[in-house]
């Protein structure tokens, strides 16, 4: 079992629903105007007796004065003092009071209302009248682009506003839902500003930036971790808590108790009927995501880790063949590093339950030889630091009857088993129009350099891109343009014939890759596109064509 990253909590705004409004014409965009947005980011200074005891950011959320912040901000308080940006370039000012209008203990969100000017003197919802972020955005997605916008300690008080991508999205169940609970980004949240407010790049509220995540091997890794206005959501459909909240462990330490798991409840992906001898083999279930609420260890024996309470998925076995082969189910995480368990409910109630199928991977295995007929529930559990259990990984569940070897791609290389992340194009030997271009954020956990050759950086474990091609051409061009052109990406690619080519960069004026296919076979080219640097998405345009060199 690895060493799992710390979570720190830090100082930020928090959610409720927000009260969407018409939306503006895309000229009018908030995300054209940062500094109309950054006024609707308050400074929460908690006070207790008069006297400050933390401070942190939040987020206005209609114009009377509703605001969302962390429960961590508000903790230990009596009052809360609102500072307002009047000058994005100046110190907020002391503008009001505000009360607690209620938090919640399964995530780290709290609500305020201003209710009184400086000198306490009541004030009216009606008279507050302060700007609000514009419309809530949809679901969030890998590569969308991101601003954090708060408060940090380091920044003497003033606003900041930092920028990246969403590099994960992790689903979570809370309250019987399973949601997006997190989105993972690359933009910088420091102690104070997270939690003020994230927006996409329209503008459009994504969500509060609410914990870091640190690399605690040395590395000096760091992502940011943003709550999503669905957990949020989710949060105050169940109910908020009033009173005063008193200071609880962070989710660097804490576990959310979340009862025990139910096979009496559906599965979550679905199920299947499979027999002896099926085909094909494997039979394979993607976007599987690991991890929920409750700690599976009351269990006993190999069991271990935070699981959803449903099942995730659910296996009705038709029965073996003497002397037949075993029955593996295997889960392979999309990135390499995660450390997933499985725990297998058999037909007869009893458990089996898997960490690390060897000593050389992270991905677990539960290996079932002569399996009887019957119901067999699975769970996918995350394993990590207690509190850990909302950030699951996405990945691929197996069934084989075959060696685990045969199992598609072997943790940490390419599968091209995998569906691509950005689609399939099928394009034919004169294809207008010519270029055919995909936008897509490269990068991954994968090293390529496995594949020996010219092949290098670092990609996702299931391809970007998939080309179909059929006809004969001269020659077919793949290029990667990076959108910052310091960023150094990579092209890898399978041919059909099942051969590897790779580029690092097109020629010595460019650190753009291209790969150039003379007299391309027809058939499938799957397509990664790789940073040469471990950890950095990069963002550009994937571009086909045959009529010129680019």
């Amino acid at each position: 079992m690895r060493k799992t990253p710390g979570i720190v909590a830090v100082s930020v705004a928090a959610a409720l629903s927000v009260h969407c409004q018409a939306p503006p014409e895309p000229a009018e965009r908030a995300g054209s105007d940062i500094d109309r947005i950054s006024r609707s980011v308050v400074r929460v200074v908690a006070l207790q007796g008069g006297e400050e005891v933390a401070s942190g950011s939040g987020t206005v959320i209609n114009s009377s004065g509703l605001i969302y912040t962390n429960r961590h901000v508000v903790e230990d308080a009596d009052d809360y003092a609102i500072e307002i940006l009047e000058d994005a370039n100046e110190l907020p000012v002391f503008r009001y009071l505000g009360r607690l209008v209620g938090f919640s203990i399964d995530v780290d969100f709290a609500v305020l209302q201003i209710d009184r000017d400086t000198q306490g003197q009541r004030v009216l919802a009606r008279e507050v009248d302060l700007p609000s972020p514009a419309l809530r955005a949809e679901e969030g997605r890998r590569g969308d682009e991101v601003r954090v916008l708060g408060y940090p300690g380091i920044g003497d008080g003033y606003l900041s506003v930092t920028e990246g991508i969403v590099t994960t999205v992790r689903n979570v169940t809370l309250h019987g839902q399973r949601l997006q609970g997190w989105y993972q980004t690359d933009a910088e949240i420091a102690p104070g500003s997270s939690g003020g407010l994230a927006v996409n790049a329209d503008g459009e509220m994504l969500g509060i930036p609410t914990a870091i995540r640190m690399d605690e091997e040395g590395t000096g890794g760091r992502l940011g971790l943003i709550l999503t206005l669905d957990a949020v959501h989710a949060a105050i459909e169940s109910g908020l808590e009033t009173g005063v909240p008193r200071t609880v462990e962070t989710p660097a330490t804490r576990a959310i108790p979340g009862g025990e798991l139910d096979f009496d409840k559906d599965p979550t992906y679905g199920s299947v009927t499979l027999f002896a001898g099926f085909e094909p083999d494997p039979h394979t279930i993607p976007d599987v995501i690991s991890g929920g609420e409750v700690a599976v260890d009351y269990l006993g024996g190999d069991c271990v880790a935070y699981a959803a309470v449903e099942p995730d998925f659910r296996l009705n076995w038709g029965g073996s063949v003497p002397a037949g082969p075993p029955l593996s189910i295997v889960f392979i995480p999309e990135y390499v590093e995660h450390d997933a368990t499985l725990l297998v409910s058999l037909p007869d109630g009893s458990w089996v339950c898997n960490d690390d199928a060897n000593e050389d991977t992270f991905a677990p295995m539960v290996t079932l030889h002569d399996p009887a007929e019957g119901q067999y529930d699975i769970w996918v559990g995350n394993f990590g630091a207690a509190g850990e259990w909302a950030l699951g990984e996405r990945g691929t569940l197996f069934f084989t009857e075959q060696d685990f070897s045969a199992v598609g791609a072997g943790p940490g290389e390419l599968d091209p088993m995998l569906d691509p992340y950005y689609g399939s194009v099928s394009l034919r030997a004169g294809f207008r129009p010519d270029p055919n271009i995909s936008r897509i954020v490269g990068g991954g956990p994968v090293d390529a350099t496995y594949l020996g050759g010219d092949c290098r950086g670092h990609a996702a474990q299931a391809p970007d891109v998939r080309l179909d091609w059929s006809g004969a051409s001269d020659v077919l061009h793949v290029t990667f343009f990076a959108d910052n052109g310091v960023h150094d990406a990579t092209l890898v690619v399978k041919r059909p014939d099942g051969s590897w080519i790779c580029n690092d960069d097109a020629d010595e004026t460019t650190l753009d890759p291209m790969v150039t296919l003379s007299q391309p076979a027809q058939g499938q080219y799957d397509i990664w596109v790789g940073s040469f640097e471990r950890g950095l998405a990069i963002s550009g345009d994937l571009v086909l064509m045959e009529d010129a060199e680019p």
